[in-house]
C-alpha cells in the first residue's frame, strides 16, 4: 500500500471517527459534518485554487476545474467523474469503488450513523461558495445499486442552519430560546397541572405540541426537497433531540396520511418512572401527537389531524400514531351558505 493510499484511508477514519463523535453530542444536527467538510477544504483551497485557471464563473465549469486540481496533486483522477448540468443543478456521477470517501460512506450506513452527506458533494459546496460568494447549493446522493453513486447540487438563496443552535450560553431550536429540561422537572410540572387542572391537561399538551409542529416543520421545510425528505429529515430531527426513536412505517401524498412509530417515547417513559398522566387508562403521549400533528399540517399544506393507536405506557411494543386531514363537515342545514 502507498503512502497516498495510506493517507486516503486515515482520511476516512477521520471523518467516520467525527461522524461517531457527532452522533453522540446531543443535539449534533444533519449540516455539522458538512461544514466540517466545507471547513476543511477551504484549507486545500487556499493553497492550491487559483482563479485564472477558470475558464468561466458557472458552477459546472468551477466543479470540472476543481476536480483537475485534484487530480494533478494526485488525490483522484478526474475521468473517474461525470459532471454534467441539469437546469440550474449540477448531477455527478461516480463508479462507487472510485471514490476516494467509500469506506466512509460504506461504514456510516453499517453502523447506522446519523449521517446522510457525500463528502465529494460537500467539497464542490466549498468551492462553489468560495468562488461564487454567499450563494449556498444543497446536496442529495444516492448509492444505487448499479454500483455507481448519484449525486445533485441544488442552487438555493436559503441559509441553511441546524434545528437546535448554540450562541454563546443561549441554545436555539428552530430560532427559538430554547433550554434542557429534565424528566423528573418534567414529571413534576405535569402532576401539577393534573392537580389543578385535570380537564385541561390533554388539550394543553397537544396544543403545545401542535404549536411546536409548526415551527419545527417550517425549518425543516427550508432546505428539503419534497415532502417526504421533509418530513423523513424532522422525524430524524426528533430523534435526535431525544423525544424517542421515531419510524415512518407508511406514507401517502394524495391522500395526506402518515403511520409513524415511536420506540422509548419521552413521554411513555415519563409515565411509567413517574405515574400516569390521566386518572384513566389511555395513551400518554398528546405532546408527542401534537408535534405531529403540527408538523404534518405544514408539510402537506392542510389541517391533520394525530391520533395514538398505541403506547408503550399501556404495555405496548412502541407508540404508534396515525395521521390523517382533518375532516370537513359541511355546514348545518338552515345555516349561513
Amino acid at each position: 500500500m502507498s503512502d497516498n493510499d495510506i493517507a486516503k484511508k486515515i482520511m476516512n477514519y477521520m471523518f467516520l471517527s467525527m461522524g461517531n463523535t457527532m452522533n453522540q453530542v446531543p443535539f449534533s444536527g444533519h449540516h455539522w459534518m458538512e461544514h466540517f467538510v466545507i471547513g476543511s477544504v477551504q484549507y486545500f483551497i487556499d493553497e492550491y485554487w487559483d482563479d485564472a485557471k477558470l475558464p468561466s464563473k458557472k458552477p459546472l465549469d468551477i466543479c470540472i476545474t476543481y476536480l483537475k486540481i485534484m487530480d494533478s496533486v494526485g488525490f483522484l483522477h478526474a475521468v473517474d467523474f461525470s459532471i454534467e448540468e441539469a437546469g440550474e443543478s449540477l448531477l455527478m456521477s461516480v463508479q462507487t469503488n472510485k471514490c476516494v470517501y467509500r469506506e466512509y460512506c460504506q461504514r456510516t450506513r453499517e453502523e447506522g450513523l446519523f449521517l446522510k452527506n457525500c463528502i465529494r458533494l460537500s467539497t464542490f459546496q466549498a468551492i462553489l461558495r468560495h468562488v461564487l460568494g454567499e450563494n449556498k447549493y444543497f446536496t442529495a446522493v444516492d448509492i444505487a445499486a448499479d454500483g455507481f453513486c448519484y449525486g445533485k447540487l441544488i442552487p438555493s438563496t436559503r441559509p441553511k442552519e441546524e434545528i437546535v443552535t448554540r450562541e454563546n450560553y443561549i441554545i436555539k431550536m428552530a430560532g427559538h430560546r430554547a433550554f434542557l429540561l429534565r424528566q423528573k422537572t418534567y414529571a413534576s410540572l405535569m402532576n401539577s397541572i393534573r392537580e389543578h387542572a385535570p380537564q385541561v391537561l390533554k388539550h394543553v399538551l397537544y396544543d403545545a405540541g401542535y404549536q411546536s409542529g409548526l415551527t419545527l416543520a417550517g425549518k425543516a421545510q427550508e432546505s428539503i426537497l419534497s415532502p417526504q425528505e421533509c418530513l423523513q429529515r424532522l422525524l430524524e430531527e426528533l430523534t435526535n433531540l431525544g423525544l424517542g426513536k421515531l419510524e415512518l412505517v407508511s406514507y401517502s401524498q394524495s391522500q395526506a396520511r402518515v403511520q409513524i412509530r415511536c420506540h422509548d417515547s419521552f413521554w411513555a417513559d415519563t409515565a411509567n418512572v413517574y405515574g400516569h398522566l390521566y386518572r384513566t387508562p389511555q395513551v400518554e403521549c398528546d405532546m408527542l401527537r401534537g408535534v405531529l400533528a403540527g408538523s404534518l399540517s405544514v408539510i402537506f399544506q392542510k389541517d391533520i389531524i394525530c391520533e395514538e393507536m398505541a403506547c408503550q405506557s399501556m404495555g405496548a411494543d412502541y407508540c404508534e400514531f396515525l395521521a390523517l386531514p382533518l375532516p370537513q363537515h359541511p355546514p348545518e342545514e338552515g345555516g349561513n351558505s
